[in-house]
């Protein structure tokens, strides 16, 4: 990443990052403090000043950390071969990532404290970075789709990926929303049931209607 901080032993690392973490997720992006931050990691004023150059420089790390704990417990989704293959991947893919929330929901109020619009961190160049390797990664996955047959093609890609993406950040959030004030409210089997009906009938093929492609291709 574009960021600066310079190397911090990992033991060090660790606490500050928990630490920030305990903070973002008890008290929103808004709400956190950098000198409670600093309290609770145990470490002193001039130790975290050195390694990061104030509180952007740490949170973007935080979301670093984020990122590597799940790549390790979810990893990377290889993009499908066949059009039979896509489909399943896919389900799979989101299956694990949503069950990897739904066990780690301190970590998903960290990431969505963060990256929530209205935050100050929406400004950042960093974090605004990480949003195009996500665009571009989802743009990717739709393009090898539309390759197989599996995904819709009457509608321009830069829309198919705003809406599908719009759509995620909708469901993900009230799902995590919910589980998050009651968790015996909700059915993760249900809701992956019902998100993953969703995701097809806006993406397949079978969603193409001829009005639709007469609606884009008209100059």
């Amino acid at each position: 990443m574009g960021y600066s901080s310079r190397k911090i032993d990992d033991e060090k690392k660790a606490a500050l990052i928990e630490a920030a973490m305990e903070e973002i997720a008890a008290n929103g992006i808004d709400g956190a403090s950098y000198n409670r931050i600093i309290e609770r990691s145990g470490l002193s004023k001039g130790v975290v000043y050195y390694y990061f150059e104030n509180k952007e420089s740490l949170y973007l790390t935080v979301l670093d950390e984020v990122e590597r704990q799940f790549l390790s417990s979810v990893g990377k989704l290889k993009l499908p071969e066949t059009r039979e293959e896509f489909w399943t991947a896919c389900r799979l893919y989101y299956e694990k990532a949503i069950r990897y929330g739904a066990e780690n929901l301190e970590l998903v109020k960290v990431v969505r404290n963060l990256i929530e619009p209205g935050t100050g961190m929406k400004a950042s160049a960093e974090l605004r970075e990480n949003f195009r390797k996500v665009e571009r990664w989802t743009a990717n996955l739709l393009k090898r789709g539309q390759d197989l047959g599996a995904i819709r093609k009457d509608v321009p890609p830069d829309l198919l990926r705003g809406v599908l993406q719009g759509m995620g950040h909708t469901i993900d959030s009230w799902f995590f929303e919910h589980l998050e004030k009651d968790p015996g409210s909700v059915s993760v089997d249900k809701f992956l049931a019902f998100a993953l009906d969703m995701f097809k009938r806006l993406l397949s093929p079978e969603g193409a209607g001829e009005a639709w492609q007469n609606q884009f291709s008209q100059g």
